[in-house]
């Protein structure tokens, strides 16, 4: 986990969406699943930077959204197989604390909405 945490946001969906995606689309294969998991996946868009009173821009405070210090092969695949093991609300949450762009922290939010609705649709036909 620590070193999940430790990963920027880019890092982390690289590693989690594939393994958010297959149990998500085993739970709902619709096509807003499959929307809003390659929205998670888009590249970060850093905001616009403000003018200063100079008229120059400010610096942006946002996250680092390059490459961090990679992890190795054996580290990622470590990772990969303990993801496997939680549960596609851990793996959405897991997300949900990296700092994300504004379209993809919506696309997060969204996602774990949809999944809730359908699982209580069919929680209610059960």
């Amino acid at each position: 986990r620590d070193l999940l945490k430790s990963l920027p946001y880019d890092q982390r969906v690289r590693i989690v969406l594939p393994i958010l995606r297959q149990k998500a689309l085993q739970l709902n294969s619709s096509p807003e699943t499959s929307r809003l998991l390659d929205a998670i996946g888009e590249p970060r868009v850093p905001p616009p930077r403000d003018a200063g009173p100079n008229g120059l821009q400010e610096p942006s405070f946002m996250a680092p959204m390059g490459p961090a210090e990679p992890i190795s092969r054996k580290s990622e695949h470590m990772l990969t197989s303990s993801l496997r093991c939680l549960s596609l609300r851990s793996l959405i949450v897991s997300l949900n604390r990296a700092p994300a762009g504004e379209r993809q922290q919506k696309a997060i939010d969204d996602l774990l909405h949809h999944l809730r609705l359908q699982s209580r649709r069919l929680a209610a036909l059960a």
